[in-house]
């Protein structure tokens, strides 16, 4: 097989041929582990990201933060799985060379005589991020538990073919004429520290956060497509003039034609919050309505529809790109995001809940790298059991 840093180089550069791709592909699809290397190399806000982080916080411990973690994940205690995990270990180097070029030098610089670059020891106990998984609700009360294990054919509904992908679900509409017939429900959910993507029968798309959930027909009929949601979902509907797309969510109503938006409906959330990125849509609420834009975002406090201009799009956005993004953020919001994410309980002692954060850190990230960010701005920390309790310095 063709070395696969070489191949990922390649496809960066849009050079592969078909045989070429086709051995990409197989890698990826043979490990969880190889996707995940996959993503991040192919990721440019990621990658942005990282080395925007090196001049942001200490260039040294961001660039051996990233060695450290590459490594330590890689790293096998047999020498019989050593030649099996060689092919991930070559893209590793890749990104590390991607990752630490403006930073490597500095490390070198400051490395006393003696010492080693990389600390391969292991850190002390972590708490992991949340992954690809959900739950499918079928209309014949069935549940099926979407993970890495559940791949392929899952169920036929109706007409419709049920087809689960690594972290994304995907319902195959048949022809136009093979639509009709009593309408069956299904949905979809994921629980704190869980994260998937649905493609629907007319091809739009809805990414779920942690602690989210979709309502939607197995097949769109009739002159509307109409869908229900809890938690955060961000979707991308497909165009369609004649079958307007209605989105619900704690009593409001958004309608779209084609367009993306991010919907933030959390119970522990004051607003409804209907952020544009694309295209126009409509929010409802009662006999209330408002159009938005692009970069403007809706919010709905009881019965009040209230509009934000230039909204910080990526922000709001960043989740679905695998990221948090902080922007002088009180505590006691910011956190609400990581505690869904990692499947934790933030406890707030003293003042620290009104602390202000600034910072990216990507989601695949452990909980430990959130503390660094923390302790930054001099919050003190506590983890006891999957409780982490915090309180200014």
């Amino acid at each position: 097989m063709t070395d696969i840093a070489l191949l990922i180089h390649k496809y960066l550069k849009e050079e592969l041929n078909s045989r070429e791709r086709q051995e990409l592909e197989e890698w990826k699809t043979q490990s969880e582990s190889n996707q995940h290397i996959f993503e991040k190399l192919t990721n440019d806000e990621y990658l942005l990201s990282a080395i925007s982080d090196a001049y942001k916080i200490d260039p040294d411990e961001v660039a051996q933060r990233k060695i450290n973690a590459l490594i330590d994940s890689d790293q096998q205690t047999t020498a019989t799985k050593i030649r099996s995990i060689w092919p991930r270990l070559s893209v590793a180097a890749a990104i590390l060379v991607l990752l630490s070029i403006t930073t490597i030098y500095i490390l070198r610089k400051k490395q006393e005589p003696g010492t080693d670059l990389v600390n391969t020891s292991k850190a002390k106990q972590d708490i992991t991020p949340g992954t690809h998984k959900a739950t499918l609700k079928l209309s014949d009360g069935r549940s099926i538990v979407l993970d890495s294990a559940a791949l392929g054919q899952l169920a036929k509904q109706g007409n419709a073919q049920i087809i689960n992908k690594k972290g994304e679900l995907v319902y195959s509409a048949p022809n136009k004429g093979g639509q009709e017939g009593a309408v069956l429900w299904n949905t979809l959910s994921t629980a704190k520290g869980q994260t998937y993507h649905l493609k629907l029968s007319d091809n739009s798309v809805a990414w779920l956060n942690s602690e989210s959930s979709i309502r939607f027909p197995v097949l769109f009929t009739g002159d509307k497509r109409q869908v229900e949601i809890t938690g955060e979902v961000f979707f991308e509907v497909a165009h369609d003039a004649d079958k307007p797309f209605t989105v619900m969510a704690r009593g409001i109503y958004v309608n779209v034609l084609g367009t993306k938006f991010n919907l933030n409906a959390y119970e522990d959330e004051e607003a409804v919050k209907t952020t544009l990125v694309e295209g126009l849509v409509k929010v409802s609420k009662g006999d209330q309505g408002k159009q938005i834009k692009p970069g403007q975002q809706a919010q709905v406090i009881a019965n009040e529809i209230k509009i934000l201009d230039n909204v910080d799009v990526d922000k709001v956005t960043a989740w679905r790109q695998g990221y948090f993004r902080f922007k002088e953020d009180k505590l006691s919001e910011a956190m609400k995001n990581i505690a869904r994410w990692y499947n934790i309980e933030v406890v707030f002692e003293g003042s620290a809940a009104n602390i202000e954060i600034s910072g990216n850190i990507h989601r695949s990230s452990n909980l430990s790298e959130v503390l660094k960010l923390l302790a930054a701005i001099d919050v003190n920390t506590r983890i006891e059991g999957r409780k982490l309790i915090l309180k200014a310095q």
